[in-house]
């Protein structure tokens, strides 16, 4: 097999965000890139831990993308490529040979190796790890040295997304095999191949990394410091834009207006796959009742939503997001109207005719989970639902819905990030095995993704995850809201950088400073 996807492959993966994706970006310079300087970009979420193995928290992936590497690395038109991987070949649908690189060196100075990548997949098996996507790589199983630079993967059935899966960066972050054989979270231990090399961590302030001078990619990066500052207010945020203060930062549309008339600043808009969503406890009463999740469904009004969280900025959505390749279903085919007297009348049947008292949780670090959230809360009075907004700081929200078992929550707002594959829409938060499930067991969703899992035909595979999603949208124990647009804001100075559908901030490492 060649390393490159193949045309139809590529599609599959991320043509359809490619097109996406031709929406104005900045720093299409002529210019050649400039060596040197000190990139300041604002990061809206405090990294809670560099861990990759142990957190699912996106932020996190933000804090560490630029330190560590996988074996695969993506584009910004969503192809998949050799990263630590030079090259790959199948000889059989079950086998991955793997060509490392050569001469890569880990930050401390040591050289990346086959055994670091054997024991990548020791830790991601661990129990005391808890790896939270460790159902991305559920299909492997064993991870063989060959000789230094070569490694072999035995899968236990074909596996479509597999190397899309060491792209995304999720749990598959390669790390030398001392930090590896550690069973307890490496919170600010991060040590990768990546182009930049983190220099401090100061929690809930600012993340500092220098250039890697041995970085394996001779051409890159272009910057000798990179510099995140946690802020965590908008206001904050466009305000250091306009002074100078700092180089990028992440917008709402409310913020992007604001800077609309500064010539200082360019504000880039694409779309972005992630779907925002109130996940309901389907382990807890009364979310048990089907029922009482399609009827939460049913009295809402997503539209209403859509504009008053994020002022019109994205889409509607289903489980997986509108404009993803062919995997999504269309707007039009969504069940999504409003039906009030239908919900009510469900309510009843459930033995709650005078509706119930609940809570959602939120984190006011993510300004449109709380706009979201106090939107549902006036829409869920129309049928007799009365929920109380609770807010929690970002980490001790993931603490509570998401890290500890049983989670705590009756309601929660949570967004799924870019995932290559609808395996990991589907699979990772819905099947019964999975080590993320959301609180939700259904045996029927369960055969129908390992069915999905298991085929190598595209088209059977789309049927399959069409059939799950349609499951997903009966059975209710999400109420799906819209993927939104990706709004970033840079300073004029800024050259290079590329928005990329996957909403990571992958063009960094290609980023210049003029001026």
């Amino acid at each position: 097999m060649d390393t490159k996807l193949t045309r139809r492959q590529a599609l599959q993966i991320g043509a359809a965000g490619a097109a996406l994706l031709a929406a104005p970006r900045a720093g299409r310079a002529q210019a050649r890139p400039k060596s040197g300087g000190h990139l300041i970009a604002a990061q809206e979420i405090d990294p809670i831990s560099l861990d990759n193995h142990k957190t699912s928290n996106y932020s996190s992936v933000q804090g560490v993308e630029h330190i560590v590497e996988s074996l695969t690395q993506y584009d910004d038109k969503l192809n998949v490529l050799p990263a630590l991987a030079e090259s790959w070949k199948t000889p059989d649908p079950v086998t991955y040979v793997f060509s490392l690189r050569k001469g890569v060196t880990w930050h401390d100075g040591s050289e990346l190796t086959a055994d670091d990548v054997v024991a990548w997949w020791d830790r991601i098996l661990d129990p005391a790890t808890a790896a939270p996507y460790k159902g991305w790589f559920v299909a492997i199983d064993r991870v063989q040295a060959v000789d230094k630079h070569t490694v072999r993967m035995s899968l236990k059935n074909p596996f479509g997304p597999l190397l899309a899966s060491f792209a995304a960066l999720r749990g598959s972050a390669i790390i030398p095999r001392s930090l590896a054989q550690e069973r307890k979270d490496l919170g600010a231990r991060a040590i990768g191949t990546g182009p930049f090399k983190l220099s401090r961590f100061v929690p809930y302030d600012h993340l500092h990394y220098v250039k890697n001078d041995k970085y394996w990619d001779k051409t890159l990066p272009h910057v000798n410091e990179l510099t995140f500052k946690v802020m965590v207010e908008e206001d904050a945020r466009v305000a250091a834009l306009r002074a100078g203060q700092i180089h990028y930062a992440y917008l709402t549309g409310e913020g992007a207006a604001r800077l609309k008339d500064d010539r200082n600043v360019t504000v880039m808009r694409s779309p972005k796959a992630f779907v925002t969503i109130h996940v309901m406890n389907s382990t807890r009463k009364p979310f048990t009742d089907k029922r009482v999740r399609q009827a939460i469904s049913m009295a809402v009004d997503r539209q209403e939503v859509l504009q008053k969280a994020v002022f019109g900025e994205g889409t509607l959505s289903g489980p997986v997001p509108t404009g993803h390749t062919d995997w999504f279903i269309p707007v039009d085919k969504l069940p999504y109207k409003q039906d009030i007297a239908r919900a009510k009348q469900l309510l009843a049947e459930a033995g709650y005719p005078n509706g119930f008292e609940t809570t959602i949780k939120a984190s006011p670090q993510y300004p449109e989970f709380v706009n979201a959230s106090v939107v549902l809360q006036s829409q869920l009075k129309k049928i007799g639902v009365n929920a109380k907004i609770i807010q929690l700081e970002w980490g001790q929200f993931t603490k509570e819905t998401f890290s500890q078992r049983p989670a705590d929550y009756d309601m929660k707002v949570t967004a799924w990030t870019f995932y290559p594959d609808p395996h990991h829409y589907l699979y990772n938060w819905w099947h019964s095995k999975s080590p993320s499930n959301q609180d939700f067991k259904n045996a029927e969703l369960d055969a129908t993704l390992d069915r999905a899992m298991a085929s190598t035909d595209r088209d059977e595979r789309k049927r399959l995850y069409f059939q799950a999603q349609q499951i997903l949208l009966d059975e209710a124990p999400q109420i799906i809201w819209y993927t939104g647009n990706n709004i970033e804001a840079v300073r004029s100075e800024v050259k290079g950088y590329v928005q990329s559908y996957t909403g990571r901030r992958l063009a960094f490492k290609r980023t210049w400073l003029e001026g």
